[in-house]
């Protein structure tokens, strides 16, 4: 009998079955109802540890470059968020003397980050219509990668200080987006009234909390995520570790985030060909949030649909994303691109960061004062357990076909955590 690949296997099998009594457990919740609303929102900020005293003040906005295109400019920003952490900014930005409407693009985990193809090209799509757009670096991503290692970006990917200090990188990320998007409020080029927010993939799963966290936007597009948390966290492979949530697996779903934004309009989106959600589970998670909708009295404002496309945006997906911002934003129906924008060479867009900039690490250490140990892994943090008892890796196949599972046991205890 092969002792290791069997003990393996009834690890996971109970994992399987803490999920699915976790799952039975919940009742439906009703987020037309505003008791119900505040507890969804405050169920959110306790799976991302979000905290406003935590919470940083944007400053020292510098404008780093400027490249002129027809109508538009494209405008490279620096800014601190926390003491010594400095974020970028692409903004796709009009010429006129009119306020206009400003859009929040959030960023997955395209290899540039703000500078990604599909990224760049929405920027400008939505520049060339007549709004502004705010394309942002995530910590430790595009012109943020500051610190390489064996992962492509181990401030992001491979950020375990946020958890072993009581936070959790996506949480930071939102604080981050939240405190951005409060000091644009003050941007006298901008209406304040037509704020937005798109994003793709893990620009999905933030625009999801900005749905439940960010009551400055009046319009929201969420794509190449709507589907169930609770199934993305399931997924026996490394995650990144944004998309590490703390006790989700008992707290609010998905569609009860996005449900916190009726009766604003929201679109929710994906490709019919995206291998990494499952196109049931989309349908399923816009049936709920259409029924706040429709208890709301705005069916009118929900917007759900799949294009032929993957998980990535392709030209349907930025036609459909910009057009629905343009209609919800100014009022009008904009033509179809026949094609995307492609930049020729990122050089102009670079923005670098001062040498003195914090590390992930270096950051969840002066907002907490905790230090992390040299060598921490999330299973020291989130201890993979069987039968009530500590596992032992030695005791386990240490890979069955998608990387090390102790790992992905670790990333198990973290969603279950109560």
């Amino acid at each position: 009998m092969k002792e290791k690949w069997l003990l393996s296997t009834e690890i996971f099998d109970e994992y399987e079955r803490r999920f699915a009594e976790a799952r039975a457990n919940k009742v439906m919740s009703h987020p037309w109802e505003p008791k119900t609303r505040d507890e969804i929102i405050e169920a959110a900020k306790k799976m991302l540890r979000y905290d406003e005293k935590l919470m940083p003040q944007i400053g020292n906005m510098e404008e780093i470059s400027r490249t002129p295109y027809d109508t538009y400019d494209a405008i490279q920003y620096r800014y601190t968020t926390w003491e010594n952490f400095y974020g970028a900014v692409t903004l796709y930005m009009p010429r006129t003397d009119k306020k206009i409407p400003l859009v929040f693009l959030c960023c997955g985990h395209g290899e540039e980050g703000r500078l990604t193809d599909s990224y760049m090209a929405m920027g400008h799509r939505l520049a060339s219509l007549g709004m502004g757009s705010m394309v942002i670096d995530n910590i430790g991503q595009g012109d943020r990668n500051l610190f390489k290692g064996e992962f492509k970006a181990p401030d992001h990917w491979n950020a375990i200080a946020p958890f072993y200090c009581g936070l959790t990188l996506q949480g930071l990320i939102v604080m981050e987006t939240i405190a951005l998007i409060r000091y644009m409020k003050n941007d006298p080029r901008f209406d304040t009234e037509r704020f937005g927010a798109c994003g793709n993939s893990g620009g999905g799963t933030l625009t999801m909390f900005l749905a439940a966290l960010a009551p400055e936007l009046s319009v929201l597009s969420s794509s190449g995520y709507p589907a169930e948390v609770t199934y993305v966290l399931q997924k026996e492979r490394r995650h990144c570790a944004c998309n590490l949530l703390i006790g989700q697996a008992h707290s609010v779903e998905m569609w009860e985030m996005y449900s916190v934004f009726a009766p604003k309009p929201m679109l929710l989106e994906g490709g019919k060909m995206d291998n990494l959600l499952p196109l049931d589970l989309a349908h399923r998670n816009a049936r709920k949030v259409r029924n706040t909708y429709v208890q709301l009295g705005a069916n009118e404002n929900f917007e759900f649909d799949l294009t032929d496309t993957g998980h990535s945006w392709g030209l349907d997906d930025l036609n459909y994303i910009s057009r629905f911002l343009c209609q919800r934003l100014l009022g009008v129906t904009p033509d179809d691109m026949a094609e995307s924008f492609k930049c020729d060479s990122l050089d102009p867009f670079r923005v670098e960061m001062p040498g003195d900039m914090l590390t992930t690490e270096q950051l969840c250490t002066a907002l907490t004062g905790i230090k992390m140990p040299e060598g921490t892994e999330l299973e020291d943090v989130f201890v993979p357990t069987y039968k009530g008892e500590k596992v032992d890796p030695k005791q386990i196949q240490n890979d069955v076909g998608r990387g090390d599972i102790m790992r992905v046991f670790a990333q198990f205890e973290c969603d279950l955590a109560k």
